[in-house]
């Protein structure tokens, strides 16, 4: 975390909603926000959404004296009175609240649609009615579809190629027109790959990193989908939580704003597997399977937007980065006992 974030929090008490607040990004946005003092209200439905996750976080409350700053309520924002009640008196909106799969969207697409697309407009809907100061949510790189530019920048987006993806543009749509229609404001952050602490390894449809790992802890063979040649820009956590506290603290020109969210630099799932070596030695398993259906083939994110109007800068280096991530890892399983608790 920035001093200028730190200084900017500084003796201030503000309301915040996270959704999907036992999730992955939502967990550490929670704990982030109780580190600066801050009032936190979390919703989650827990589909995805981890309750040990919610216990960290008020064990990290109770450790800290900071119990008066956090409260959990379990419920779907399908449910549009939900959202209402929960939006009651909050300054600013986190909604990290969705399931976030290409597969899993393509087998389910429905689900999709009711946790990607009709929650999110509840909770839009209801953050405007409460007269939330601002809606900062979670889209994703996926909504670049068949763009062949790279990096990708904001304004080059193509088709999608997953329900997930489309999901996420929709979101971007609703977003635009409450603004273009009742002047409420939003900024969303289109996620590329974000690795690092309280994400899911067990999920059927977990991300590469945590899926990898596992496996390795496991002495299990893992699955590079495709030939590896694949490219992700993988983002550590903390740089994401850092650009969502920017999200608030932006003082510019009034928009509904939407910006990249990586590291502006992309390696192939080879060379991820190279660097998982140097880690863990030469004697990984794995074999190549076939490409997945949905996926991008390659992506890499233009971060000068949110460097030029947030002032984000990503600290950690995908090597850096993974350190973390391992450090965390290993302390929730054993070598070749990675159970399904954490």
């Amino acid at each position: 975390m920035t001093e200028k974030i730190k200084n900017w929090f500084k003796n201030k008490k503000l309301r915040f909603l996270v959704t999907g607040a036992a999730g992955f990004v939502g967990t550490n946005l929670a704990l982030r926000l109780l580190e600066l003092g801050q009032s936190v209200t979390g919703v989650d439905s827990l589909i995805t959404g981890r309750i040990s996750n919610i216990e960290h976080i008020n064990n990290f409350a109770r450790e800290n004296g900071k119990t008066d700053g956090f409260k959990f309520i379990k419920g779907d924002l399908n449910d549009a009175e939900l959202c209402k009640n929960v939006a009651e008196n909050i300054d600013y909106v986190f909604h990290e609240a969705a399931i976030a799969s290409v597969p899993w969207s393509l087998k389910e697409p429905h689900l999709f649609h009711s946790n990607n697309d009709a929650a999110f407009f509840n909770i839009l809907n209801a953050s405007r009615l409460s007269a939330v100061k601002r809606f900062i949510y979670a889209s994703s790189s996926a909504v670049y579809g068949t763009d062949s530019n790279i990096p990708s920048a904001e304004d080059n987006i193509g088709e999608p190629l997953s329900v997930y993806g489309a999901a996420k543009l929709t979101n971007e749509i609703y977003a635009k027109a409450f603004f273009n229609s009742f002047g409420f404001e939003s900024i969303g952050f289109r996620y590329f790959n974000i690795y690092g602490k309280f994400q899911d390894p067990y999920s059927p449809y977990a991300a590469v990193i945590p899926i990898w790992v596992k496996k390795i802890l496991s002495n299990e063979r893992f699955i590079i989908n495709g030939d590896g040649t694949t490219t992700r820009d993988f983002c550590y956590v903390d740089d994401i939580v850092d650009i969502n506290l920017l999200a608030v603290m932006y003082g510019g020109e009034k928009k509904p704003g939407v910006y990249n969210a990586g590291i502006g630099k992309s390696v192939s799932l080879n060379e991820l597997v190279q660097m998982l070596k140097e880690f863990f030695g030469n004697d990984i398993q794995y074999e190549h399977g076939p490409f997945r259906g949905g996926d991008i083939k390659y992506s890499e994110a233009d971060i000068t937007r949110a460097e030029r109007e947030l002032g984000f800068n990503p600290k950690f280096s995908l090597r850096e980065g993974l350190e973390q991530t391992l450090e965390y890892y290993r302390g929730l399983f054993t070598l070749g006992n990675a159970g399904g608790n954490y």
